[in-house]
């Protein structure tokens, strides 16, 4: 299961916007993205209607289930080991453990991860209804062709079924891999594992709620979680609506976690939602915007703008050579 080749980390020119940043293109998605009325109303079937009139809650609305709390974030950053964004900083250095004009940003985005689990949700039921029907004309079938055929559509839907939940559990892994240091490895594992019965559950448990349960659960221990989420730029934040939220290092380039968390995107995202518009949000410059940065260390005054890959790469060799 792979994406398209599409846009690199490390061939992208990102920048942290500020009030005045104006957004070239936006192109908004959220759940229901490439999805059809039938296709929508096959998920409230299976998924059902929850909630209120007022606050609906169903596999068509956006679900919002991460911590409101900023020391969250900061506590579950310095637990894994990266450093803090400049948000995250501000937050450790404050005695009402908050941070001016900050949010809690995706790296992935809610909606991307919501989108897949939809689509992929719909074709591990064609799986199903495909090797049912394939099963039933292998219990008749007596002509070679006509076994051949039934035995060619058992094997579609099985394929099917498993990359639906293949997918899904691909982006859960990586999410969850982020939370090492923060969790113990037995801990991780064992919400990966859980994932994977989660996403199970809500693919073919018994009944809506059931269903719909272990759907809600899956996204908020995943795409939710602090492995997938950050302290960063409300005002950028609010600007970037695609895919991908690029979290950035105190030089202006992609974090490690950064990298981790595309690849995953780019080895289990479905073609649709991986090029460049639907990756990436831009301002008028052409440049890819983030919401976040990492807060520059004690005695590094250099400035992000002034530091490319070169001069960096060249400043660690000397270092080296020095020690």
């Amino acid at each position: 299961m792979r994406g398209i080749g599409g846009p690199k980390l490390n061939q992208t020119q990102f920048k942290v916007g500020n009030n005045s940043t104006k957004v070239g293109e936006q192109v908004k998605y959220g759940p229901t993205a490439d999805l059809s009325e039938k296709q929508k109303q096959k998920l409230l079937q299976h998924y059902g209607q929850h909630g209120t009139e007022k606050t609906p809650q169903n596999a068509l609305e956006r679900l919002t289930q991460y911590s409101d709390s900023h020391t969250t974030y900061t506590k579950a950053a310095k637990a894994s080991g990266r450093p803090l964004t400049e948000q995250e900083s501000l937050v450790a250095g404050s005695a009402k453990n908050k941070a001016p004009a900050s949010s809690i940003n995706h790296v992935i985005a809610s909606g991307t991860g919501q989108n897949v689990f939809n689509h992929e949700t719909l074709q591990f039921k064609q799986g199903v209804k495909n090797t049912h029907a394939a099963t039933q004309k292998l219990a008749t079938a007596t002509d070679p062709a006509d076994v051949a055929q039934a035995q060619k559509q058992l094997r579609k839907g099985l394929a099917q079924q498993a990359a639906g939940v293949g997918r899904v559990q691909g982006y859960s892994r990586a999410t969850l891999a982020e939370r090492k240091g923060e969790l113990t490895p037995a801990q991780v594992q064992t919400k990966q594992n859980a994932a994977m019965k989660g996403t199970l559950t809500a693919m073919q448990g018994p009944d809506q709620a059931t269903r719909f349960g272990a759907y809600k659960g899956v996204l908020k221990d995943t795409f939710d979680a602090p492995g997938n989420l950050r302290l960063g730029n409300r005002t950028q934040n609010t600007k970037i609506s695609t895919g991908f939220d690029t979290p950035l290092d105190a030089q202006g380039k992609p974090t490690e976690r950064a990298e981790r968390l595309f690849q995953a995107h780019q080895n289990y995202g479905p073609d649709r939602l991986l090029t460049e518009e639907r990756l990436f949000t831009k301002n008028d410059k052409g440049e890819a915007m983030s919401s976040s940065k990492e807060a520059a260390k004690a005695g590094d005054k250099r400035k992000a703008d002034d530091t490319d890959l070169a001069s960096s790469s060249s400043s660690k060799t000397k270092k080296k050579r020095k020690a």
